[in-house]
């Protein structure tokens, strides 16, 4: 653990306190109003101040983090980008790729490929498996019937691990980014009543900086 140091700005823990708080909050993954509890700080302490006690400590609790994801990469060799590859195994599955075509009394039956022939990100995805001996032209098959991990939940971790659902970023995204149409082929007419309809609506809005233009001769509008 890092010493305690009582006397720097950098946002370490002053008190035992300070840094149980801090230990629960990366060390156990509690939430604040949980973490300041096991660190043993009042209700209306935890309610009031441990999230502003919390920002205070950034600098520790990122330090700890870095700390923490360290020890599991040299004791159990998970990086961030094996997690992630995981998940998108599991995201991304397609079922087709389970299977293969086999003949019964000449014509094409489908059953479940072995996982001998998986290839590795295949592999990941597959939560078990049942074989069920088939009947195939010339003899008989093992047909593999797999059940994957949750496809849904998987893309919603992996999403969540790579920011994907943050509304300040997604608006960001949004604010930032730049349209560019084709308006060459619009016909005037119609082209002068979207520009009124969209003069109409800037001047609605409250300034923001610099407004959208349309560049005349190409038609981009930025």
């Amino acid at each position: 653990m890092t010493e305690i140091d009582r006397h720097n700005g950098r946002g370490w823990p002053k008190t035992r306190q300070q840094d149980a708080l801090c230990l629960a909050i990366v060390i156990d993954g509690l939430s604040l109003v949980d973490a300041g509890r096991k660190a043993g700080y009042s209700e209306t302490t935890v309610r009031k101040k441990i999230p502003t006690l919390a920002k205070q400590l950034a600098p520790y609790i990122a330090h700890l983090r870095v700390e923490k994801a360290d020890v599991i990469q040299r004791n159990f060799d998970v990086t961030v980008d094996r997690v992630v590859d995981e998940l998108a195994a599991m995201g991304f599955v397609n079922p087709k790729d389970y299977i293969r075509v086999v003949r019964y009394r000449e014509v094409d039956m489908v059953i479940g490929k072995s996982p001998l022939d998986l290839t590795d990100d295949q592999a990941k995805a597959v939560a078990s498996w049942d074989r069920v001996k088939v009947i195939v032209d010339g003899g008989y098959d093992f047909d593999y019937q797999y059940s994957f991990h949750d496809k849904r939940q998987s893309l919603r971790d992996m999403g969540q691990h790579l920011g994907m659902f943050n509304e300040k970023l997604i608006l960001e995204q949004r604010i930032t980014k730049t349209y560019r149409v084709d308006l060459s082929q619009v016909p005037d007419d119609i082209l002068e009543k979207w520009m009124g309809e969209l003069k109409t609506h800037a001047a609605q809005l409250p300034d923001q900086g610099k407004p959208a233009t349309i560049e005349n001769e190409t038609g981009a509008v930025t």
